[in-house]
């Protein structure tokens, strides 16, 4: 099938999943009217939700076919607003995190900065589905990216790190399985994984915000924020704090802007401090 047929086949069954899923519909319009309550009427709120899940279907059909795309055809659908952010510390060869969150297409996201010549690893949680999660590690590895686990040992990590190596990370969603920190994220406390804190705070490594949005019907864009600034005062747990809430404030900005491009049917506020 030909790209752009899947991609509006893949709208139109993101649509029907608007239609069937009925939890998740409600919970994308609870949280998206909780976010954008001073923003948007119910009327523009509703139609977002439908949108949510019309990229997700989007997204979806272009994953699927992912190890067919090659430099030459992934260029040619995928713009880079700020790239030069990324270079001035990747160049340095020291290691750099780059940190995005379930925005967009993140999984052409990575096809696309491998591609383009950067040696990248990926931390990411196994699928619910094993065929699925075979399917991603599969695109992951044809597309010449190193598959991490995020249960695995932090010390792996690090080890890609020092190699001068990019670490992609996701770091928008509640998980009992990773050690998180409560910061802001739309002006109530979420649970927000502190690894790429921590490995920012204690090694030095940089941490670069990034994502990547729809541009039109068939093409994208890269956004990337300059690096994460912070002084660290010398107390710890303030700090991871601090550099936690510094990169989820990045992401929610984008989100902000794009709000049809976020995972919204995620329980992010589940957990609460107490």
């Amino acid at each position: 099938m030909p790209r752009q047929s899947s991609v509006f086949l893949g709208q139109l069954l993101g649509r029907l999943a608007y239609f069937l899923l009925i939890q998740d519909r409600r919970t994308t319009f609870k949280h998206l009217k909780f976010a954008l309550r001073d923003k948007f009427d119910e009327k523009r709120i509703k139609k977002i939700s439908v949108q949510v899940f019309e990229n997700l279907g989007k997204n979806s059909a272009d994953v699927a076919r992912l190890r067919s795309f090659n430099w030459e055809k992934i260029k040619k659908i995928v713009f880079v607003e700020g790239l030069k952010y990324l270079d001035s510390v990747y160049k340095e060869g020291k290691g750099v995190i780059i940190l995005t969150g379930h925005i967009g297409n993140f999984e052409l996201l990575a096809a696309y900065l491998s591609l383009r010549g950067y040696k990248l690893s990926v931390v990411g949680r196994e699928a619910y589905d094993p065929k699925l999660n075979k399917l991603l590690i599969e695109n992951r590895e044809k597309m010449g990216l190193e598959n991490i686990n995020s249960t695995e040992d932090i010390r792996k990590m690090i080890f890609t790190l020092r190699q001068g190596r990019v670490l992609g990370i996701l770091a928008d969603q509640d998980s009992k399985k990773v050690k998180g920190v409560y910061v802001d994220f739309f002006g109530k406390k979420a649970k927000t994984p502190l690894g790429p804190a921590l490995l920012h705070l204690k090694y030095g490594f940089p941490i670069v915000p990034l994502a990547i949005l729809r541009m039109g019907r068939y093409g994208y864009k890269i956004i990337v924020k300059k690096p994460i600034v912070f002084t660290p005062t010398g107390e710890k747990e303030k700090d991871l704090v601090q550099i936690t809430q510094l990169y989820t404030e990045e992401l929610e900005k984008i989100i902000r802007e794009n709000p049809s491009e976020w995972v919204w049917m995620h329980k992010r506020w589940k957990s609460q401090p107490t």
